[in-house]
Protein backbone atom coordinates (compact mmCIF):
# COMPACT_ATOMS: atom_id res chain seq x y z
CA UNK A 1 0.00 0.00 0.00
CA UNK A 2 1.85 3.51 -1.12
CA UNK A 3 1.72 6.45 0.39
CA UNK A 4 1.51 9.63 -1.76
CA UNK A 5 2.10 13.40 -1.27
CA UNK A 6 0.55 16.08 -3.12
CA UNK A 7 0.74 19.69 -3.46
CA UNK A 8 -1.73 21.76 -4.83
CA UNK A 9 -4.37 19.56 -3.61
CA UNK A 10 -7.02 22.26 -2.80
CA UNK A 11 -8.46 22.53 -6.50
CA UNK A 12 -7.83 21.41 -9.77
CA UNK A 13 -5.76 18.48 -11.13
CA UNK A 14 -4.16 18.30 -7.26
CA UNK A 15 -7.67 18.10 -5.97
CA UNK A 16 -8.85 15.14 -8.52
CA UNK A 17 -6.10 13.07 -8.19
CA UNK A 18 -6.28 13.43 -4.60
CA UNK A 19 -9.75 11.80 -5.24
CA UNK A 20 -8.68 9.48 -7.65
CA UNK A 21 -6.31 7.53 -5.20
CA UNK A 22 -8.68 7.87 -2.21
CA UNK A 23 -11.32 5.90 -4.85
CA UNK A 24 -8.65 3.21 -5.34
CA UNK A 25 -8.88 0.14 -2.51
CA UNK A 26 -6.27 0.89 0.69
CA UNK A 27 -4.86 -2.35 -0.34
CA UNK A 28 -3.06 -0.19 -3.12
CA UNK A 29 -2.72 3.53 -1.71
CA UNK A 30 -2.99 3.53 1.85
CA UNK A 31 -2.23 7.11 2.63
CA UNK A 32 -2.74 10.58 0.81
CA UNK A 33 -1.23 13.84 1.96
CA UNK A 34 -1.82 16.88 0.63
CA UNK A 35 0.00 19.70 1.19
CA UNK A 36 -1.48 23.04 0.45
CA UNK A 37 -0.69 26.86 1.14
CA UNK A 38 -3.59 27.51 3.82
CA UNK A 39 -5.65 24.95 5.87
CA UNK A 40 -7.90 22.78 3.79
CA UNK A 41 -11.53 24.02 3.14
CA UNK A 42 -14.36 23.33 0.63
CA UNK A 43 -14.34 20.04 -1.33
CA UNK A 44 -10.58 19.17 0.38
CA UNK A 45 -12.12 19.14 3.42
CA UNK A 46 -14.99 17.42 2.54
CA UNK A 47 -12.58 14.64 1.50
CA UNK A 48 -10.66 14.28 4.58
CA UNK A 49 -14.13 14.27 6.77
CA UNK A 50 -15.01 11.50 4.34
CA UNK A 51 -11.47 9.22 4.46
CA UNK A 52 -10.27 10.27 7.73
CA UNK A 53 -8.47 7.27 7.91
CA UNK A 54 -6.42 7.51 4.64
CA UNK A 55 -5.83 11.33 4.12
CA UNK A 56 -4.41 14.25 6.12
CA UNK A 57 -3.52 17.10 5.01
CA UNK A 58 -0.22 19.54 6.22
CA UNK A 59 0.06 23.52 5.03
CA UNK A 60 3.55 25.28 4.34
CA UNK A 61 5.13 28.17 2.89
CA UNK A 62 6.63 27.01 -0.61
CA UNK A 63 8.72 30.21 -0.14
CA UNK A 64 10.16 28.93 2.85
CA UNK A 65 12.66 26.08 3.64
CA UNK A 66 11.79 25.73 7.15
CA UNK A 67 8.33 26.15 6.87
CA UNK A 68 8.64 22.82 4.17
CA UNK A 69 10.75 21.06 7.14
CA UNK A 70 8.18 21.42 9.56
CA UNK A 71 5.61 20.19 6.80
CA UNK A 72 8.06 17.05 6.32
CA UNK A 73 8.16 16.49 10.20
CA UNK A 74 4.47 16.47 10.29
CA UNK A 75 4.14 14.50 7.01
CA UNK A 76 6.65 11.85 8.71
CA UNK A 77 4.28 11.51 11.67
CA UNK A 78 1.35 11.07 9.74
CA UNK A 79 2.98 7.96 7.94
CA UNK A 80 3.71 6.27 10.99
CA UNK A 81 7.27 5.89 10.28
CA UNK A 82 7.11 4.27 6.95
CA UNK A 83 8.93 6.09 4.19
CA UNK A 84 7.04 8.27 1.75
CA UNK A 85 6.34 6.51 -1.71
CA UNK A 86 5.77 8.95 -4.04
CA UNK A 87 5.53 12.96 -4.26
CA UNK A 88 3.64 14.78 -6.31
CA UNK A 89 4.66 18.52 -7.31
CA UNK A 90 1.50 19.53 -8.84
CA UNK A 91 1.58 23.10 -7.01
CA UNK A 92 2.14 25.99 -9.48
CA UNK A 93 0.83 29.01 -11.17
CA UNK A 94 0.85 30.86 -14.38
CA UNK A 95 0.38 34.46 -15.15
CA UNK A 96 -1.60 35.84 -18.49
CA UNK A 97 -0.42 39.29 -20.00
CA UNK A 98 -2.55 40.51 -23.09
CA UNK A 99 0.57 41.32 -25.54
CA UNK A 100 2.35 38.03 -24.60
CA UNK A 101 5.90 37.81 -23.49
CA UNK A 102 7.49 40.85 -25.01
CA UNK A 103 5.93 43.13 -22.34
CA UNK A 104 5.50 40.50 -19.41
CA UNK A 105 7.60 42.39 -16.34
CA UNK A 106 10.35 40.65 -15.14
CA UNK A 107 9.10 40.43 -11.54
CA UNK A 108 6.08 38.33 -12.64
CA UNK A 109 8.66 36.60 -14.72
CA UNK A 110 10.91 36.07 -11.34
CA UNK A 111 7.77 35.19 -9.23
CA UNK A 112 6.90 32.20 -11.88
CA UNK A 113 9.79 30.99 -11.68
CA UNK A 114 10.33 30.90 -7.86
CA UNK A 115 6.92 29.15 -7.67
CA UNK A 116 7.19 26.52 -10.52
CA UNK A 117 10.56 26.03 -10.39
CA UNK A 118 12.79 26.75 -7.14
CA UNK A 119 9.86 26.07 -4.80
CA UNK A 120 9.51 22.56 -6.66
CA UNK A 121 12.97 22.28 -5.72
CA UNK A 122 12.66 23.51 -1.86
CA UNK A 123 9.46 20.90 -1.55
CA UNK A 124 11.63 18.17 -2.99
CA UNK A 125 14.57 18.78 -0.78
CA UNK A 126 12.27 18.82 2.28
CA UNK A 127 10.89 15.98 1.20
CA UNK A 128 13.92 13.77 -0.01
CA UNK A 129 14.85 11.71 3.34
CA UNK A 130 10.87 10.70 3.27
CA UNK A 131 11.58 9.39 -0.55
CA UNK A 132 14.66 7.92 0.12
CA UNK A 133 12.78 5.52 2.93
CA UNK A 134 9.89 4.64 1.07
CA UNK A 135 9.79 2.02 -1.08
CA UNK A 136 8.98 3.59 -4.43
CA UNK A 137 10.85 6.86 -4.40
CA UNK A 138 9.17 8.46 -7.25
CA UNK A 139 8.83 12.23 -7.91
CA UNK A 140 6.33 13.07 -10.67
CA UNK A 141 6.57 16.86 -11.42
CA UNK A 142 3.05 18.41 -12.95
Amino acid sequence: MASYLITGASRGIGLELTKQLLALPASQVGKVVTLTRSKPSGSLQDLISQHKDRVSSVTAAFDSQDSLAQAAGDVKSSLGGRGLDVLVNNAGMSAFNMEGTRTMPDKTLTELLDVNVTAVHRVIVAFLPLLEAGEQKKVINV
